[in-house]
């Protein structure tokens, strides 16, 4: 038997079995939501300092490495700086659901999109994570990861001080996906609504968001992120993307107290 042809397609399966169950999510959970249709507000008064937004890919493709296989692609991420300097992997919980299983998450790592190399590879929790949604509640949907290897800053995300976005503020989706050359792509849109378990966008163009979750939300005014993508819904012919705000995200990493590895941690 040609065994390294059957490694080869057994690593090809999990990577379709990886993309699909993000795919899946996205759709599926559409339908557990009460999405803020209806008029798109006017513009608000924003009051903080506006900013410049990145010209870089800030958003990240997400790998898992599952015990000695190699890494699969399953989902996206970005970097985080605190307020104490401290910088951090974010990303959903979702996106690695089979945490639970026999399954033997070792590693996640981060890439510019679809190019070889990575920017970090993680094998630490920065606290406990938490666990995919399946409500209206997108604040317990995250992993937080400690970075124990030098990032260039170009790639660091600064959290929005105002903990959250405002209904009608102008915001820009960079999608770890990146473009077909490899580059950045971004998406513009519109808050929708806010409220404390998320902030929805309504998109300003129908795209395929399946694969974006992880991917983060900056505001046109701050330049600085205001959420995390989720979930992603169709109404009434418009795009609709819920996340988990920034200022709950930075709660959860400042109220971290434990760092287990990866591997360690069981729930």
């Amino acid at each position: 038997m040609n065994w390294k042809f059957v490694f080869r397609g057994l690593i090809l399966a999990i990577v379709v079995l990886a993309l699909g169950a993000v795919a899946a999510f996205l759709y599926i959970s559409q339908f557990s939501v009460d999405i803020p249709t209806g008029p798109t507000p006017l513009s608000p008064t924003i009051l903080a300092p506006e900013g410049a937004l990145p010209r870089t890919q800030v958003g990240l493709k997400e790998w898992a490495k599952y015990g000695e296989s190699e890494y699969v692609p399953v989902g996206n991420g970005f970097f985080l700086k605190l307020e104490n300097g401290t910088i951090i992997g974010v990303t959903t919980a979702h996106s690695v659901s089979t945490f639970d299983s026999d399954h033997s998450l070792t590693r996640l790592a981060f890439s510019l999109g679809w190019e070889p190399g990575f920017l970090a590879e993680m094998d630490t929790l920065y606290g406990e994570p938490g666990k995919p949604r399946y409500g209206q509640d997108m604040t317990g949907d995250y992993i937080l990861l400690r970075v124990d290897v030098p990032v260039d800053e170009a790639f660091v995300l600064q959290p929005d001080l105002r903990s959250q976005p405002q209904a009608g503020e102008r915001i820009l989706l960079y999608s770890g996906l990146g473009d077909d050359s490899g580059g950045m792509s971004t998406y513009p849109g519109t808050i929708q609504g806010v409220d404390k378990q998320s902030a929805w966008a309504v998109m300003d163009d129908q795209f395929q968001p399946a694969g974006m979750s992880g991917s983060p939300f900056l505001s046109a005014h701050t330049g600085k992120v205001v959420g995390m993508a989720i979930t992603a819904a169709n109404r009434e012919g418009r795009l609709y993307i819920g996340m988990h705000t920034i200022g709950s995200l930075v709660r959860k990493a400042q109220e971290a107290s434990s760092f287990p590895k990866v591997n360690e941690y069981h729930r």
